[in-house]
């Protein structure tokens, strides 16, 4: 067979098998889900035209009907707000007005979830269910959680759900469902919404609210202010240039000996990561400070960092421990809330700073009992020079 009679017979091959290979690939995509494609809930929802997040739980009483209001809502709720400021998310509404909120945890357990769920066929559950099918799958709005998200204005809503009951309830195994009812709140159409890292609703405070306090980086760390009540003195400065690894003592008295690296080290390494235990009040609602141990504080920790082509300063002023927790009241020039600090890290600088940062001061030469101090060399040559 020569090279012409090869080439035919190979492509009278390949178009029989196209046909079968054509067909085999029209049944695979028939069967494939394509999830660029799939319609969802909210379609072109974007999280960047989101200024405020609602999160609303119905009330466990509710009240009694009123004939003469009948405007009145049908449903009370408790509720959390979340607006978007220029520094980030912070709660628009409580006794914790202005707090930081935990932007991944709005975009983990608000937005992530609005821009995911379906609405195809195989979601649809109940379409357009009765008021007693709702009831069943807790999507009435007596039993729904309600997750809401408006514009600058809380007028225009750009996504609106309720969610029900899981679909799991009741099942174990394997092959239990991971989901929950879901429903539009301008539709009766029954969504199951299977989701893969779980979902928090929540109206606790606790459960948005950003903690940390600052992330400093230790070798960009340039100075470190220590002053302690307990400690005589006052304040205490480290300094580290920048290009330096060793840290000296600018301000201290005389009668120490050389600052110990190690400890001053550890004590940078400590303020990596700085979170608040708790928020307590707002500072302006705190009262008498004094009584917290805050004016004049327990404890006063500056720490100056690196922070890109700046520099910053974080200012810790530690109070007096709160009753009953093993928490310390706490205030710094990031925040204007009272908050606490956990006990295990104020005990790092509840220290004597002269006692356990310095090396005792190298003690003197003893003098020789009778022995004349030596005269200088130049005196001497006079003395003798002299006598001549």
């Amino acid at each position: 067979m020569n090279l012409a009679q090869r080439n035919v017979l190979l492509a009278a091959l390949a178009a029989a098998l196209a046909i079968p290979t054509f067909l085999q690939l029209r049944h695979d995509a028939e069967t494939f889900v394509d999830l660029a494609s799939v319609p969802l809930l909210f379609d072109g929802f974007t999280a960047d035209n989101v200024m405020f997040v609602t999160l609303a739980q119905p009330k466990k009483e509710q009240p009694q009907p009123d004939p003469a209001n009948p405007q009145a809502p049908k449903v009370a709720y408790d509720q959390l707000t979340i607006q978007r400021t220029d520094k980030g998310f912070a709660f628009a509404a409580g006794d914790l007005l202005g707090a930081p909120v935990s932007k991944d945890q709005v975009e983990n357990q608000v937005f992530a979830h609005l821009r995911a769920i379906r609405a195809d066929r195989e979601s649809l559950v109940q379409p357009d269910a009765t008021a007693e099918q709702l009831a069943q799958f807790g999507l009435d709005e007596k039993q729904a959680f309600v997750v809401r998200a408006t514009d600058a204005t809380q007028r225009n809503v750009l996504a609106e759900i309720f969610v029900g009951r899981d679909a799991g309830q009741g099942q174990t195994g394997t092959e239990a469902v991971r989901g929950v009812f879901v429903r539009r709140s301008d539709s009766n159409d029954v969504i199951l919404y299977e989701y893969e890292k779980g979902w928090v609703r929540s109206i606790q405070q606790d459960v948005w609210l950003d903690k940390v306090i600052a992330r400093i980086e230790p070798d960009k760390v340039r100075k470190l202010a220590i002053k302690n009540q307990g400690t005589l003195g006052g304040t205490f400065t480290f300094e580290r240039p920048e290009g330096k690894s060793q840290w000296a003592a600018s301000n201290a008295p005389a009668g120490l000996g050389a600052v110990r690296q190690t400890e001053v080290e550890s004590l940078v390494q400590r303020l990596r990561y700085v979170a608040a235990q708790d928020f307590r009040m707002a500072t302006a609602r705190a009262g008498n400070l004094a009584a917290l141990g805050l004016a004049p504080a327990r404890i006063d920790v500056d720490v100056t960092w690196k922070d890109g082509d700046r520099e910053r300063t974080l200012k810790l002023a530690i109070g007096i421990q709160v009753d009953g927790k093993n928490e310390h009241y706490l205030l710094t020039n990031e925040s204007a809330f009272v908050m606490t600090l956990p006990q295990g890290v104020v005990a790092q600088f509840e220290l004597d700073v002269p006692a356990q940062l310095f090396d005792p001061a190298a003690p003197e030469a003893p003098k020789e009992e009778g022995k004349q101090p030596e005269a200088p060399k130049d005196e001497k040559k006079g003395e003798e020079k002299k006598g001549g």
